[in-house]
């Protein structure tokens, strides 16, 4: 496969890593509502389901190229991609969200806002090895024990969604539990493995592919998969999220971009850092423009969350976080 994608015209090349991330997309849309379908053949509670399943069948793009990148030595890219998703999420997505209508801010996810302000910033400072200026110019360093330490806290922020969506949800009747159809079940299945194989096979060579584009471009894996492929796993959300603010129903959407955020650092970074033997290499450009926007948009986030006079992100605070995105998008490239 790197053969052939290396092999590729420019424009091919850029073809090709669309059609990856289309792949990557859907085949997690299926894997995710076969896994669902699944719990509830067996009467797994919808609380339980989207507390566990769904939560972290969002963050499954980042996490299954995440994996591949670090086992391809691209560390950079596992890092650019989880904390470019943190800030397309908060930024687009919720300031697209904003302009389509109302996005809610109910004080009731503020355990996840702890979560998300609690791990980036460890990362942000276990990262750092000179407490001076100088880190700004130079290479930082995550060891495998902070990715242990933040996959050790994945049980605990998922038990915190589980207790919130039990406090939200009614009580209802108990309904008659349906016999299982073995022959749907199996299909089911064997629609979940095969769609296990399509994001495997789909995030390989998305990886390769952007490899591949930074190489010829002359910049760094970091910047592409902290922008382009971020923006490409957070599409799905952005429709989402646009959707439910039309329809009312924005406050659902800050839920979920806050929890995938959360996720994005402590399951996939988590995961990516612990696989690495030496630990990652944090290049200077992420204390130049990644950390920094996303501290400053974390910042706005808290501001929405408590300011008592509105309780929700306005139309004009949406344009606020989309001219950030753009601002970023712009220097990352620049730099």
């Amino acid at each position: 496969m790197e053969a052939f994608i290396s092999n590729q015209h420019s424009v091919v090349l850029f073809l090709l890593f669309i059609i990856f991330l289309v792949i990557l997309s859907k085949s997690t849309d299926i894997l995710i509502d076969r896994a669902v379908d699944i719990s509830h053949e067996f009467g797994i509670s919808q609380i339980i389901i989207g507390a566990t399943i769904v939560s972290i069948g969002t963050s499954l793009p980042e996490l299954s190229t995440s994996i591949v990148a670090i086992l391809k030595g691209t560390s950079d890219f596992a890092l650019g991609n989880a904390l470019g998703s943190v800030i397309t999420n908060t930024a687009l997505v919720l300031g697209v969200g904003a302009l389509a209508g109302s996005i809610p801010v109910p004080s009731s996810i503020a355990s996840r806002l702890f979560f998300l302000i609690a791990s980036l910033f460890i990362l942000i400072f276990a990262s750092i090895e000179t407490f001076n200026l100088q880190f700004l110019s130079s290479y930082g360093q995550l060891q495998p024990m902070i990715g242990i330490f933040f996959l050790v806290t994945v049980p605990f922020f998922l038990l915190s969604s589980f207790i919130q969506k039990g406090k939200r949800t009614k009580s209802k009747a108990p309904q008659e539990k349906q016999p299982i159809n073995k022959k749907v079940l199996m299909i089911q299945i064997t629609v979940i493995l095969l769609s296990a194989i399509a994001v495997a096979l789909s995030a390989t060579s998305l990886v390769t592919t952007v490899s591949e584009m930074a190489f010829r471009l002359g910049i760094s894996e970091a910047i592409i998969a902290g922008t382009i492929v971020a923006l490409g796993t957070s599409l799905p959300e952005l429709s989402t999220t646009f959707t439910a603010a039309r329809k009312g129903h924005g406050s659902l959407a800050m839920g979920n971009v806050l929890g995938a955020n959360v996720l994005n650092i402590l399951l996939v970074l988590g995961v990516s850092i612990a696989m690495s033997p030496n630990g990652i290499s944090v290049p200077p450009i992420f204390y130049q423009i990644h950390f920094p926007v996303a501290l400053a948009l974390i910042g706005l986030l808290t501001y929405f969350i408590f300011n008592t006079k509105k309780h929700e992100i306005s139309k004009n605070e949406g344009k606020v976080l989309i001219s950030i995105y753009l601002l970023y998008m712009g220097i990352s490239f620049i730099l």
